[in-house]
């Protein structure tokens, strides 16, 4: 008889807000690839439930709410309605902040499911960074989510580690940082990284060049437009390029909506760089992986991560990535890959995008390393770590 898993995630396509649910997907469809039988409960903006068939696993849509928190919205409006689904299931795998309190609910309503939680942040964090931004070009719902919402996240973190009965951490790097902040024993956390459909991006059509702009290095930026990600170092690090480096044959586009859309239209408008950087807005996924694809150099600029995917699909589609040297950058790339890491600030990072502006051949070599290292984030090999561990909860 076929294990049947419970992966609950208050996001999921073709809802999703960021990674979360991009890997609950990837995620999903190889365990149901390798024989499971696969639940998702997923918020979503419907007002009312809905259940249907994809891609051979089970989905069940629930209302979530428009505002944050919305993890928490989705559990206790659907509350009933959860608990009658995981009845039915092995194993329950909950992501991050979308278990609680419905762990806690569950495990003391007398069901007897085993469950496994994956962490994908810290809320120190977070809330650190959410300082930071005050003044900064922080919103008022990244204040409400972080800074007001952090005594919510915090237990949310320690209920998980009182309740939980296998927990994961998505890098190495995040796994330290909850250990140290929660003071936790390292064994108590397995690391089982982030995971992509690397066939799909390796079998992407090859790179088209525009014809209109045929000696233009493409550059490419996706990601929510707020403090945290680093846009607003990524711009001043293109300005440097341009008046610093005197590199200008290249182009930025950059994808993605959020609170600074305004201040990085006016900065790039009052900085004379429309002719070189192109703000894309929020766009379907279909038309960010066909840019993806056509791009020569991604650039990840993120103040904090754990473990990002677009880092890792840009790595599968064989493309050169550029970072800051933070913990989670190195341990995804590697120490092979130092060069991409920018150690010493934003000129550090403007002098690595312009040498591999200048070198086609650096370009090429690096892409191909890095799409070498995405086999180890091939979400067929991820969910077989997941297996073992279901496997092993249900004896």
């Amino acid at each position: 008889m076929k294990m049947r898993v419970a992966i609950i995630t208050h996001e999921f396509p073709p809802f999703i807000f960021g990674g979360i649910g991009v890997f609950t997907q990837n995620l999903a469809e190889a365990l149901t690839k390798q024989g499971l039988d696969v639940l998702v409960i997923a918020g979503s903006p419907d007002k009312l439930p809905k259940r249907k068939i994809m891609g051979g696993m089970e989905v069940v849509s629930v209302p979530r709410g428009s505002f944050p928190p919305r993890h928490l919205w989705f559990q206790l409006r659907n509350i009933d309605t959860i608990r009658r689904e995981l009845a039915g299931c092995d194993i329950v795998h909950g992501q991050d902040c979308a278990a609680f309190p419905l762990l806690d609910l569950c495990k003391k309503s007398g069901l007897s499911v085993p469950w496994v939680i994956t962490f994908h942040t810290n809320p120190f964090a977070e809330l650190r960074l959410t300082l930071m931004s005050v003044r900064r070009g922080g919103s008022l719902t990244d204040i409400a989510t972080y800074l007001l919402g952090f005594p919510l996240w915090d237990i949310t973190v320690r209920r998980h580690l009182e309740f939980a009965d296998h927990l994961v951490s998505v890098s190495a790097s995040l796994r330290e940082e909850i250990c140290n902040a929660y003071r936790v024993e390292k064994q108590k956390i397995n690391v089982v990284h982030t995971c992509v459909n690397v066939a799909h991006f390796q079998g992407m059509g090859r790179h088209q060049r525009d014809v209109s702009s045929p000696t233009k290095v493409n550059l490419l930026y996706a990601g929510r437009l707020y403090y945290r990600k680093g846009i607003v170092h990524l711009l001043r690090i293109i300005l440097e390029l341009v008046r610093h480096l005197n590199v200008s044959n290249f182009h930025l586009q950059i994808f993605g909506a959020g609170p600074l859309d305004r201040f990085l239209r006016r900065y790039i408008a009052d900085n004379h760089l429309s002719t070189l950087v192109t703000m894309r807005g929020h766009v379907p996924r279909e038309t960010l992986l066909a840019n993806l694809a056509n791009s020569d150099i991604v650039c990840i600029p993120s103040l904090y991560e754990a473990c990002p995917v677009l880092m890792i699909e840009a790595m599968a589609a064989g493309k050169p990535v550029v970072a800051f040297d933070l913990p989670f950058a190195r341990e995804i790339l590697g120490e092979d890959c130092s060069m991409l890491l920018a150690s010493g600030g934003l000129d550090s990072f403007a002098r690595i995008l312009a040498h591999l502006i200048d070198s086609e051949e650096d370009r090429r070599k690096l892409g191909l390393l890095l799409k070498c290292k995405s086999l180890d984030f091939d979400s067929e090999k991820i969910a077989s770590s997941y297996r073992m561990i279901y496997s092993n909860l249900v004896g």
